[in-house]
């Protein structure tokens, strides 16, 4: 049985909670575009659900305006300017760890969102903010992923006292659809609404920055200051009369473009076919050990786009290693359309659930755990150094063809490209509708790993080499969700494995 979409004339928001699409929604109301619906639906979600999108994570988005162009908003963030390899080694590590102070970034979601909307927005900044601090102040529903997330990670997140406050100070256990209230956060945003910069020159930068170091982490008051988000260009891949719109490094768009590419080349298998499996997971080798090769912050990148979408990379042998990387991390994807048929695709995550599991006690803010990307390999393009962006697993689309127009995306982690692609040819080249595509059962190999793991209602077989393993469907390989117009109407749709909702205006 598959979830309604929302049809609507005018706009539609398709996010991870019922608040934050209907916070979205009610900027629609307000007049404001897109943009401004994107703005608080993505501050929405990280209140509502701080473990995977929250103020101390990153966020990206691809805006296509109304007359076509495409920008994309880059709101990752650096190491601090005391993170090196020399000083990773010197505490006695053999890797940046996947949590703890040392794995954190600067966050760079806020100044993401402030970006966007300087360059693309219409609503006063403040109104916005106001919008989400009503909604939110007098506490909200819990959902249920958020209070899974709460109880089985309580025994790790209560090791650390800024977590162990926010979370768990009058509660020990949490039932899905009871109310909490985040008062730290909501300061947050007060601060936030009336000046975006607060975050990395005031209150909170001060407070972020003395408690991770307090902690053992290097994250310094001058590396929130110095830092600002980035606008660019995204880039693209034409199959026929369809565009595919992803974000450039140091995102791992590319590598959504690169399978888009090859799969351009092959028979099609039936849809829940073991030969299915067999083709995809194929190339999934290919563009992955390209990614772990080649791909980074593009300023220390040795090729570009261009050479990456080559057939001669593509159909050759990429030099390095390719190493293993956990499972799907979790984030969490929006997609907004409005009434002038401006589109956003937006992401924003922690990297794992709660990132470091470190929390500034002050303003509740959980921060990334993104540095733990980094490697240690001398001169490779995702090695750590200071002021540096990793390789960033996350990435969004925006599709272009002649009927239609869409917003793609799912949380997913190193997964991401993987399920990008199949969904893109469930509704491509399976000709599914948008919401099939986003129900229909899923698989993902693990980068690095002979395994591969796939939903209930994909054949069982054998595939020379590798390990299948069959999950119960729904499982959780990424939570997705589609916006979309084509002909005059929008369309909201979101995916069964999570607990969102697509609304929109009547």
């Amino acid at each position: 049985m598959l979830r309604i979409p929302f049809y609507s004339p005018k706009g539609v928001v398709a996010s991870e909670t019922s608040l934050a699409s209907v916070v979205g929604v009610k900027i629609l109301e307000m007049g404001g575009n897109a943009v401004d619906a994107s703005v608080a639906t993505s501050l929405a979600l990280s209140i509502s659900i701080p473990h995977l999108g929250g103020l101390g994570g990153d966020f990206f988005a691809l805006i296509k305006d109304p007359q076509g162009k495409i920008t994309f908003v880059n709101g990752s963030g650096y190491a601090p300017s005391e993170m090196t390899i020399e000083f990773i080694k010197s505490a006695g590590l053999k890797e940046v760890p996947l949590e703890g102070p040392l794995s954190i970034v600067v966050p760079g979601m806020i100044d993401g969102l402030r970006v966007m909307w300087e360059r693309l927005g219409s609503l006063e900044w403040g109104r916005i903010v106001d919008l989400v601090i009503s909604s939110l102040r007098g506490g909200f529903p819990i959902t249920p992923s958020f209070a899974t997330a709460l109880n089985n990670l309580r025994d790790m997140l209560v090791k650390d006292e800024g977590s162990r406050k926010t979370y768990y100070n009058n509660v020990n256990y949490y039932k899905p659809g009871e109310l909490v209230r985040f008062d730290g956060m909501i300061k947050a945003l007060e601060l936030i609404r009336d000046d975006p910069r607060q975050f990395y020159e005031g209150d909170i930068a001060i407070k972020i920055s003395e408690y991770v170091r307090s902690v053992g982490g290097v994250l310094s008051y001058e590396d929130m200051r110095n830092y600002s988000a980035e606008i660019g260009e995204p880039i693209k891949l034409c199959l026929g009369d369809v565009t595919v719109y992803e974000m450039p490094p140091n995102t791992q768009g590319i590598t959504t473009l690169q399978l888009l590419k090859l799969l351009e080349e092959e028979q099609m298998a039936k849809p829940n076919s073991i030969d299915r499996l067999r083709t995809y997971v194929n190339l999934f080798k290919i563009v992955y050990e390209i990614r772990d090769s080649y791909v980074g912050d593009p300023r220390y990148m040795s090729i570009g786009v261009d050479q990456l979408l080559s057939a001669d990379l593509l159909r050759g042998s990429a030099s390095g290693e390719l190493g293993g990387h956990g499972g799907d991390g979790d984030t969490t994807y929006f997609a907004v359309v409005d009434g002038e048929g401006t589109i956003v695709s937006g992401i924003q995550s922690l990297f794992y659930p709660f990132g470091s599991k470190i929390t500034e006690p002050t303003y509740g803010i959980t921060l990334n755990s993104r540095a733990s990307s980094f490697n240690l390999l001398p001169n490779h393009p995702n090695s750590l150094a200071p002021l540096k962006k990793p390789l960033h697993t996350l990435s969004a689309m925006i599709v272009v063809a002649k009927d239609r127009e869409m917003a793609l995306g799912l949380s997913g982690g190193h997964f991401r490209p993987q399920l990008h692609a199949e969904i893109f040819q469930n509704i491509f080249k399976y000709r599914m509708n948008p919401q099939e595509a986003i129900e229909h059962p899923r698989f993902v190999w693990y980068p690095g790993t002979n395994l591969i793991e796939f939903e209930d209602g994909f054949e069982e077989g054998v595939i020379e080499g590798q390990v299948l393993r069959k999950v119960k469907y729904p499982a959780r390989l990424g939570v997705a969700a589609i916006a979309e117009i084509k002909e005059g109407v929008k369309a909201g749709y979101v995916d069964v494995r999570g607990d969102g909702l697509a609304l929109g205006l009547l």
